[in-house]
Protein backbone atom coordinates (compact mmCIF):
# COMPACT_ATOMS: atom_id res chain seq x y z
CA UNK A 1 0.00 0.00 0.00
CA UNK A 2 3.13 2.52 0.86
CA UNK A 3 4.78 1.64 -2.57
CA UNK A 4 1.37 2.24 -4.67
CA UNK A 5 0.67 5.63 -2.46
CA UNK A 6 4.16 6.76 -3.43
CA UNK A 7 3.39 5.83 -6.79
CA UNK A 8 0.09 7.94 -7.27
CA UNK A 9 1.51 11.11 -5.06
CA UNK A 10 4.25 11.30 -7.73
CA UNK A 11 2.32 10.55 -10.92
CA UNK A 12 -0.38 12.90 -9.72
CA UNK A 13 2.56 15.50 -8.88
CA UNK A 14 4.29 14.30 -11.63
CA UNK A 15 1.82 14.86 -14.02
CA UNK A 16 0.56 18.42 -12.75
CA UNK A 17 4.63 19.75 -13.80
CA UNK A 18 4.60 18.07 -17.13
CA UNK A 19 0.97 19.73 -17.75
CA UNK A 20 2.26 23.00 -17.09
CA UNK A 21 5.22 22.60 -18.75
CA UNK A 22 3.05 21.17 -21.99
CA UNK A 23 0.73 24.17 -21.97
CA UNK A 24 3.92 26.43 -21.57
CA UNK A 25 5.45 25.24 -24.23
CA UNK A 26 2.69 24.39 -26.47
CA UNK A 27 1.32 27.73 -26.66
CA UNK A 28 4.31 28.19 -29.12
CA UNK A 29 3.59 25.09 -31.23
CA UNK A 30 2.09 21.91 -30.05
CA UNK A 31 4.16 19.35 -32.00
CA UNK A 32 7.56 20.77 -31.37
CA UNK A 33 10.14 18.48 -30.29
CA UNK A 34 10.31 20.41 -27.05
CA UNK A 35 6.19 18.90 -26.09
CA UNK A 36 7.01 15.88 -27.41
CA UNK A 37 10.35 15.70 -25.04
CA UNK A 38 8.20 17.04 -22.05
CA UNK A 39 5.50 14.34 -23.00
CA UNK A 40 7.50 11.23 -23.34
CA UNK A 41 9.28 12.70 -19.75
CA UNK A 42 5.80 12.29 -18.25
CA UNK A 43 5.66 8.83 -19.12
CA UNK A 44 9.16 7.55 -18.90
CA UNK A 45 8.96 9.28 -15.07
CA UNK A 46 6.19 7.08 -14.19
CA UNK A 47 7.50 3.91 -15.74
CA UNK A 48 10.34 4.35 -13.60
CA UNK A 49 8.95 4.88 -10.36
CA UNK A 50 6.16 2.03 -11.15
CA UNK A 51 8.88 -0.27 -11.69
CA UNK A 52 8.07 -1.09 -15.24
CA UNK A 53 10.60 -1.79 -17.92
CA UNK A 54 9.63 -1.53 -21.73
CA UNK A 55 10.79 -3.33 -24.83
CA UNK A 56 9.97 -2.41 -28.47
CA UNK A 57 9.52 -4.68 -31.15
CA UNK A 58 9.47 -3.95 -34.88
CA UNK A 59 10.38 -0.53 -34.79
CA UNK A 60 12.76 -1.12 -37.84
CA UNK A 61 9.10 -1.56 -40.00
CA UNK A 62 8.27 2.53 -39.37
CA UNK A 63 9.68 5.00 -41.76
CA UNK A 64 11.02 7.91 -40.75
CA UNK A 65 9.06 11.32 -40.88
CA UNK A 66 5.95 8.68 -42.07
CA UNK A 67 3.00 9.68 -39.99
CA UNK A 68 1.15 6.44 -39.00
CA UNK A 69 -2.37 5.53 -37.62
CA UNK A 70 -1.02 3.59 -34.07
CA UNK A 71 -4.23 0.36 -33.62
CA UNK A 72 -3.68 -1.46 -30.76
CA UNK A 73 -5.40 -3.45 -27.83
CA UNK A 74 -5.72 -2.31 -24.67
CA UNK A 75 -5.00 -3.91 -21.23
CA UNK A 76 -4.15 -1.13 -18.74
CA UNK A 77 -3.91 2.88 -18.04
CA UNK A 78 0.43 2.24 -18.55
CA UNK A 79 -0.81 1.27 -22.29
CA UNK A 80 -0.64 5.00 -22.93
CA UNK A 81 2.44 5.42 -21.10
CA UNK A 82 4.40 2.58 -23.39
CA UNK A 83 2.90 3.91 -26.72
CA UNK A 84 3.92 7.13 -25.92
CA UNK A 85 7.53 6.24 -25.20
CA UNK A 86 8.10 3.46 -27.68
CA UNK A 87 6.53 5.15 -30.91
CA UNK A 88 8.89 7.56 -32.91
CA UNK A 89 8.31 10.72 -33.67
CA UNK A 90 5.57 13.18 -32.85
CA UNK A 91 2.69 11.29 -31.79
CA UNK A 92 -1.16 12.25 -30.29
CA UNK A 93 -3.44 10.11 -28.93
CA UNK A 94 -7.46 10.14 -29.01
CA UNK A 95 -8.71 9.57 -25.28
CA UNK A 96 -12.06 9.41 -23.80
CA UNK A 97 -13.54 12.34 -22.77
CA UNK A 98 -13.29 11.69 -19.35
CA UNK A 99 -9.75 12.22 -19.31
CA UNK A 100 -10.56 15.97 -20.49
CA UNK A 101 -12.35 16.59 -17.28
CA UNK A 102 -9.09 16.76 -14.85
CA UNK A 103 -7.93 20.13 -14.35
CA UNK A 104 -4.56 21.64 -16.04
CA UNK A 105 -4.01 17.89 -17.16
CA UNK A 106 -7.03 18.58 -19.20
CA UNK A 107 -5.62 21.88 -20.18
CA UNK A 108 -2.13 20.01 -21.17
CA UNK A 109 -3.71 17.27 -23.27
CA UNK A 110 -5.31 20.33 -25.83
CA UNK A 111 -2.77 22.81 -25.47
CA UNK A 112 -0.29 19.81 -27.19
CA UNK A 113 -3.25 18.21 -29.62
CA UNK A 114 -4.44 14.99 -27.81
CA UNK A 115 -8.30 14.58 -29.45
CA UNK A 116 -11.19 13.60 -26.73
CA UNK A 117 -13.50 11.45 -28.29
CA UNK A 118 -17.43 11.31 -26.81
CA UNK A 119 -18.48 7.75 -27.75
CA UNK A 120 -21.91 8.44 -26.87
CA UNK A 121 -22.52 11.09 -29.59
CA UNK A 122 -22.00 10.66 -33.00
CA UNK A 123 -21.93 13.45 -33.79
CA UNK A 124 -19.28 15.16 -31.32
CA UNK A 125 -17.11 11.29 -32.36
CA UNK A 126 -17.09 12.21 -36.17
CA UNK A 127 -15.86 16.13 -35.03
CA UNK A 128 -12.75 14.61 -32.94
CA UNK A 129 -12.12 12.15 -36.43
CA UNK A 130 -12.41 15.46 -38.60
CA UNK A 131 -10.16 17.03 -36.32
CA UNK A 132 -7.07 13.97 -36.24
CA UNK A 133 -7.50 14.31 -39.84
CA UNK A 134 -5.88 17.96 -39.21
CA UNK A 135 -3.69 16.44 -36.88
CA UNK A 136 -2.40 14.05 -39.22
CA UNK A 137 -1.76 16.87 -42.19
CA UNK A 138 0.85 18.02 -39.77
CA UNK A 139 2.68 15.22 -39.85
CA UNK A 140 1.84 14.17 -36.86
CA UNK A 141 0.73 9.97 -36.07
CA UNK A 142 -2.43 9.14 -33.85
CA UNK A 143 -2.76 6.45 -31.18
CA UNK A 144 -6.22 4.37 -31.35
CA UNK A 145 -7.69 1.71 -29.19
CA UNK A 146 -10.62 0.50 -31.05
CA UNK A 147 -12.36 -1.41 -28.59
CA UNK A 148 -13.08 1.56 -27.15
CA UNK A 149 -12.27 0.58 -22.90
CA UNK A 150 -9.07 -1.43 -21.50
CA UNK A 151 -10.09 -5.14 -21.15
CA UNK A 152 -11.21 -7.36 -18.03
CA UNK A 153 -9.32 -10.48 -18.56
CA UNK A 154 -6.76 -9.48 -21.50
CA UNK A 155 -9.20 -10.90 -24.51
CA UNK A 156 -9.22 -8.78 -27.22
CA UNK A 157 -13.05 -7.22 -27.75
CA UNK A 158 -14.88 -6.38 -31.15
CA UNK A 159 -13.32 -3.10 -32.88
CA UNK A 160 -15.00 0.31 -33.23
CA UNK A 161 -15.01 1.58 -37.05
CA UNK A 162 -14.16 5.03 -36.12
CA UNK A 163 -9.95 4.99 -36.47
CA UNK A 164 -10.25 2.77 -39.47
CA UNK A 165 -12.29 5.45 -41.17
CA UNK A 166 -9.84 8.05 -40.23
CA UNK A 167 -7.65 5.74 -42.16
CA UNK A 168 -9.73 5.84 -44.91
CA UNK A 169 -10.31 9.33 -45.09
CA UNK A 170 -6.46 10.09 -44.58
CA UNK A 171 -5.15 7.65 -46.86
CA UNK A 172 -2.12 7.02 -44.04
CA UNK A 173 -0.94 3.77 -43.00
CA UNK A 174 -2.39 1.52 -40.17
CA UNK A 175 0.42 0.06 -38.27
CA UNK A 176 -1.39 -2.75 -36.06
CA UNK A 177 0.23 -2.46 -32.70
CA UNK A 178 -0.22 -5.48 -29.88
CA UNK A 179 0.93 -4.86 -26.13
CA UNK A 180 1.40 -7.50 -23.86
CA UNK A 181 2.50 -7.82 -19.95
CA UNK A 182 0.62 -4.54 -19.13
CA UNK A 183 -2.70 -6.32 -17.61
CA UNK A 184 -1.22 -7.61 -14.54
CA UNK A 185 0.40 -4.01 -13.78
CA UNK A 186 -2.43 -2.06 -13.65
CA UNK A 187 -5.98 -3.99 -13.74
CA UNK A 188 -8.89 -2.04 -14.71
CA UNK A 189 -10.83 -1.08 -11.58
CA UNK A 190 -8.09 -1.25 -9.53
CA UNK A 191 -5.55 1.19 -8.10
CA UNK A 192 -2.79 -1.56 -6.71
CA UNK A 193 0.65 -1.23 -9.49
CA UNK A 194 2.68 -4.09 -9.88
CA UNK A 195 6.32 -4.51 -11.14
CA UNK A 196 6.83 -5.77 -14.38
CA UNK A 197 7.65 -5.19 -18.17
CA UNK A 198 5.60 -4.51 -21.45
CA UNK A 199 6.27 -5.63 -24.61
CA UNK A 200 5.15 -3.41 -27.53
CA UNK A 201 5.01 -5.14 -31.02
CA UNK A 202 4.94 -3.28 -34.47
CA UNK A 203 3.21 -5.33 -37.36
CA UNK A 204 3.33 -4.96 -40.24
CA UNK A 205 1.77 -1.51 -41.93
CA UNK A 206 -1.29 -1.71 -43.92
CA UNK A 207 -2.52 0.43 -46.40
CA UNK A 208 -6.33 1.59 -46.48
CA UNK A 209 -6.39 2.29 -50.32
CA UNK A 210 -6.88 -1.47 -51.40
CA UNK A 211 -10.08 -0.47 -49.33
CA UNK A 212 -13.11 1.62 -49.63
CA UNK A 213 -15.70 3.08 -47.23
CA UNK A 214 -17.90 -0.10 -48.30
CA UNK A 215 -15.59 -2.43 -47.75
CA UNK A 216 -14.38 -0.89 -44.54
CA UNK A 217 -15.35 -4.11 -42.45
CA UNK A 218 -13.04 -5.87 -44.34
CA UNK A 219 -10.35 -3.44 -43.12
CA UNK A 220 -11.70 -3.66 -39.58
CA UNK A 221 -11.33 -7.54 -39.75
CA UNK A 222 -7.88 -8.12 -41.22
CA UNK A 223 -5.88 -5.72 -38.73
CA UNK A 224 -8.17 -7.03 -36.18
CA UNK A 225 -6.86 -10.80 -37.13
CA UNK A 226 -2.98 -9.73 -37.42
CA UNK A 227 -3.42 -8.35 -33.66
CA UNK A 228 -5.44 -11.38 -32.49
CA UNK A 229 -3.22 -13.80 -34.14
CA UNK A 230 0.46 -11.96 -32.68
CA UNK A 231 -1.45 -11.81 -29.50
CA UNK A 232 -1.94 -15.58 -29.49
CA UNK A 233 1.59 -16.34 -30.64
CA UNK A 234 2.83 -14.10 -27.90
CA UNK A 235 0.73 -15.95 -25.21
CA UNK A 236 1.50 -19.50 -26.50
CA UNK A 237 5.24 -18.59 -26.15
CA UNK A 238 5.29 -16.95 -22.88
CA UNK A 239 1.90 -17.84 -21.19
CA UNK A 240 -1.31 -15.59 -20.20
CA UNK A 241 0.17 -12.24 -19.63
CA UNK A 242 3.39 -13.24 -18.07
CA UNK A 243 5.79 -10.99 -20.36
Amino acid sequence: MLRTLWILIFSVVHTLCCSLAAILFGLFNPFSKTVNGVIRLWAKGILKVSGVSLTVHGREKLQPGQPYIFISNHQSAFDILAHVVSIPGTVRFIAKQELFRIPIFAQGMRTVGMIPIDRGNSEKARASLNKAIDILKNGVSVIIYPEGTRSLDGEIKPFKKGGFILALKSGLPIVPTVISGSLNILKKKSFHVNRGHIHVYFLDPVDPSGFSFETRNKLVKKVRDMIVAKYKEINNSHGPFSM
